[in-house]
């Protein structure tokens, strides 16, 4: 979209949004300033003047009752000598000065003709200056119409002392002189205020407005030049660029507009690698996945599928390459009048499964009829069968992308989870039959004793002797098979710590010597001065250790020997244990089973034990992130070794399993 033309925009443009609103709050302020100022101006005006007409009052009713003679000649209506009196000073002071007695009745008034005034008495100011000594109201005036200020003060006998106000309310008060002036002497100050202010706050709503409209302008300029580049963006044109001006908002407007340019022409590359890393992940997935389009068209798939339904390496290597253009270009999908053009169904291609129908590729009626329940349906079906000598598990879901349906076909390889579940019944299998026989035995024993061997002093120790032998059998086999359990499933807490390598290996070896020495056979430990402490369970490794010296004495003949040695490389994070013997060994065919539950080598089967104990030292070992081994050679001997981690940086590290 080509940027809109500047004059289109009119008041919507950011020039004006940031004027107008600028100034009227500006002219309000100016406003508020005013009508605030002004207020206080005219109150300040209004009490000098209020202040002035109280002190006339009070002066020219002290001059009157200076004057001898008061209450017999100047205090009776139509006095001429007082009549002239007030005007006198209506005169010099420029205001009405008027002239009541304490009834009410005007004597004398500088403006008006008393005896066309009506009784003062119940007015605010007059009825103040009787009770208090002066008075004052502002009210309109009933003789002119229009507001006035009255100050009024009480006119006591002259032996009043008038500096003492307590005795001057006291005395009683023979009138009230009183002195006003019209409120238009306020406005008439105030005018020439108005006339400056309004004239300043014009002067400064104009410059202000000169002043936003120039910082707009800087503040527009540079949304113009983005709105501009921005439309250059939209057709393409990724070459154009903002020159950022300033470290302001503009100025990182600009540089983050410029990164985000930068970012817009590295998202094209972005994208290429995640459907490069699409690819990668369908091409390393260990099941095969076909996507479908609603008319079951194959639209992406993987390699993994191709081989499964039977292409060949190069074949699949094709369609891997299909799928890296299958988002850049629909060429190799078939088109609904390919695939029924003449009501003919086109040849299948191997080399370009995309765009094909499921049923010509996999050629199994059982997972596009997987496939056709699902689309049916609307929901996931699944589906397992045997395909050749492999068990195949299909599931089939549907989604929806872009307002289209599409499904899912999964094509899973479970015969290795059938071989774990062969294991699995091996194993129940292995288990039954190495309690079937100590079972028969205790049977075979109790049936003895209770047929009378019981009462046989000579033979019921040895008969008992016998119970006791199978049943302690039998509980270790129950323990160890519960300690195997619980290592397997990560139930077993090690207490790993670093520990000298002796300490894991002579302990067991102290507690086998006396075994040794029974057998003829020469247990030796040979460990260099210098080893690397291991990272270690030290009770677990010695139940390792005794497991396989123990097992070294019991198929070594005697006069044999049996060695423990350890080793470290220089460099080597990890610490070899090895077992060397001089026994039997262990036949080749039989190393890749030996650390198996149960297994015994046909010439250990005559032995005592449960087959458990190399598979139990096996998990410790791997707990620990090492790994068990022998290598042996029958008739002449066997060695077990194991790795043990070297202590990481002379830290210890608390780790749980």
């Amino acid at each position: 979209m080509s940027e809109p033309p500047q004059q289109m925009l009119g008041f919507r443009s950011i020039r004006w949004r940031i004027t107008v609103p600028f100034c009227l709050f500006a002219a309000a302020v100016l406003a508020g300033i005013f009508f605030f100022s002004f207020i206080q101006v005219r109150q300040f005006h209004t009490d000098q003047l209020r202040h002035r007409l109280t002190v006339d009052a009070l002066l020219l009713s002290g001059n009157l009752q200076l004057r001898e003679g008061l209450a017999e000649s100047l205090w009776q209506a139509g006095d001429v000598e007082l009549a002239r009196l007030v005007r006198a000073w209506g005169d010099q002071l420029d205001a009405r000065v008027t002239v009541i007695l304490a009834d009410g009745t005007v004597l004398a008034d500088s403006q008006m003709d008393p005896s066309n005034m009506a009784g003062q008495f119940d007015l605010p100011e007059v009825r103040a200056a009787l009770n208090e000594g002066t008075g004052y109201s502002v009210r309109t005036s009933r003789a002119f119409g229009f507001e006035m200020l009255y100050a009024a003060a009480a006119v006591t006998p002259d032996s009043v002392d008038r500096a003492n106000t307590d005795s001057r309310q006291q005395a009683e008060a023979l009138g009230v002189l009183r002195v006003s002036a019209p409120s238009t002497e306020i406005e008439a100050a105030l005018d020439p205020l108005r006339l400056a202010f309004a004239v300043v706050a014009l002067l400064a709503l104009a410059a202000c407005v000169g002043f936003t409209l120039i910082v707009s302008e800087m503040t527009a300029r540079p949304f113009r030049e983005l709105i501009r580049v921005a439309a250059r963006l939209a057709q393409g044109e990724l070459e154009e660029r903002i020159e950022p001006k300033g470290a302001d908002e503009a100025g990182q407007l600009a540089r983050s507009f410029n990164r985000m340019r930068d970012r817009l022409e590295a998202q094209v590359a972005s994208v290429t690698r995640e459907r490069e890393r699409l690819i990668s992940v369908l091409n390393n997935l260990v099941d095969g996945v076909f996507i479908l389009d609603n008319e079951g068209r194959i639209r992406l798939f993987n390699p993994v599928a191709a081989r499964m339904i039977g292409l060949e390496t190069e074949e699949a290597t094709d369609a891997l390459s299909e799928i890296r253009h299958a988002a850049e270009t629909d060429e190799g999908a078939a088109s609904p009048s390919d695939t029924h053009a003449g009501g003919a169904v086109p040849q299948f291609n191997p080399r370009r499964l995309r765009g094909q129908p499921l049923a010509q590729v996999v050629r199994d009626h059982r997972i596009v009829e997987t496939w056709q329940d699902c689309r049916q349906d609307g929901k996931q079906v699944e589906s397992i069968f045997q395909w050749g000598n492999r068990t195949i598990r299909v599931i089939a879901l549907p989604f929806v992308a872009g307002g289209s349906v599409g499904y899912i076909v999964l094509l899973q390889d479970m015969t290795e989870l059938h071989r774990l579940e062969r294991v699995r019944r091996d194993f129940v299998s292995n288990i039954s039959h190495e309690l079937r026989t100590p079972l028969a035995s205790l049977r075979a024993l109790t049936e003895t004793l209770r047929d009378g061997a019981l009462d046989d002093p000579a033979a019921a120790p040895r008969f008992l002797d016998s119970v006791e032998t199978e049943v302690d059998a039998l509980a270790q086999m129950v323990r160890e098979l519960l300690e195997l359990s619980r290592i397997e499933s990560g139930q077993v807490p090690f207490r790993f710590q670093p520990v000298p390598v002796s300490e894991t290996v002579l302990t067991p070896v102290e507690r086998l010597q006396p075994l040794a020495a029974r057998s003829d056979i020469n247990l030796i430990v040979d460990l260099p001065a210098k080893l690397p402490r291991v990272y270690a369970d030290a009770e677990r490794i010695h139940q390792v250790v005794t497991n396989l010296v123990h097992n070294a004495l019991k198929f070594s003949s005697a006069g044999g020997s049996v060695k423990v040695s350890a080793d470290a490389e220089t460099g080597s994070r990890h610490v070899t244990v090895s077992v060397n013997d001089t026994g039997i060994g262990v036949p080749a065919e039989d190393t890749d089973r030996i650390f198996e539950r149960f297994f015994k080598t046909d010439r250990a089967r005559a032995s005592l034990g449960t087959g458990l104990g190399l598979a139990i030292a096996k998990h410790i070992v791997q707990a620990h992130g090492g790994r068990i081994w022998v290598n042996s050679v029958e008739n002449r001997g066997s060695t077990f070794s194991f790795t043990l981690p070297v202590e990481p940086n002379g830290v210890r590290v608390r780790r749980k399993t």
